[in-house]
């Protein structure tokens, strides 16, 4: 029987980001705010997921198992075949661009020049998954803040779990606290995953408790005064840019979904 999906909090984080492309100074595009999973913290949830359950898996085997499956889905694809991934989809291979043709004398000089490209055809289990997300804040991104990682430093673990007095860090870009205003904040999110709009009741790191200050990694100690057992989403608002330019008002970049423990 196939073991279920279960995910973290169902809540998504969008930044929109002006359309250079577009006449109207209105025109926007969104993107999705993201973490990048590493295998070892796949491999930690898989055996975290089966840790009261006596399935022999260690994190060896499951290193060697997806080592050899990795090796055996490049050698199909390789081979010109489509291959199901895990049962998220398909992935296959497909030619990049239009032909122009004599329909009744083809042969490879027809398509010679053209570039291979793998496509992926998701499988209805993950385009269910994805249909159960929400989008839980919307920011605008004129060169916001991006944390692509929040890190337990005790623990250097990156499963969102975190702990009161101890200290944390930030990985992305630009997120070097600096100028009026600026700060990194606990964001509080209630029981439906929204996160709280009225600022006043955000909470802010010190700026004795922060550590490491650069723009790509933030270190600071999480304050005494968070809520245990509760959620929030972390947010940096800065007036760095990049080098040495600066911008004319803060910009906020938010994390994904955290929990505080004791």
């Amino acid at each position: 029987m196939a073991t279920p999906y279960t995910d973290h909090d169902n809540v998504i984080n969008v930044v929109l980001h002006q359309n250079q492309f577009s006449d109207d100074e209105n025109s926007y595009y969104g993107r999705v705010t993201r973490n990048t999973v590493t295998l070892e913290q796949l491999i930690k949830g898989i055996l975290d997921d089966n840790e009261n359950t006596n399935t022999g898996l260690n994190a060896y085997i499951l290193n060697f198992a997806m080592d050899r499956m990795k090796a055996r889905i490049l050698a199909e694809i390789k081979a010109g075949n489509a291959v199901s991934l895990l049962g998220l989809g398909t992935a296959y291979l497909t030619l990049k661009g239009s032909f122009t043709v004599d329909a009744g004398n083809i042969d490879v000089s027809a398509v010679k020049g053209k570039e291979l490209a793998v496509a992926f055809c998701p499988s209805t289990d993950l385009q269910n998954a994805v249909s159960q997300l929400k989008v839980g804040s919307v920011s605008v991104g004129l060169r916001a803040p991006a944390i692509n990682a929040v890190i337990n430093s005790a623990t250097k673990s990156a499963d969102k779990k975190l702990s009161v007095g101890k200290c944390a860090e930030l990985q992305g870009n630009r997120l070097k606290v600096y100028g009026d205003g600026s700060g990194i904040f606990f964001v509080p999110v209630d029981s439906e995953g929204k996160s709280e709009t009225d600022e006043s009741k955000w909470i802010q790191v010190p700026d004795e408790n922060i550590i490491k200050n650069y723009p790509k990694s933030l270190i600071f100690q999480i304050p005494d005064t968070l809520s245990t057992e509760s959620k929030y989403q972390l947010a940096v608002r800065t007036l760095y840019c990049g080098g040495n330019a600066t911008l004319k008002a803060p910009v906020t970049g938010f994390s994904s979904v955290v929990e505080i423990a004791a």
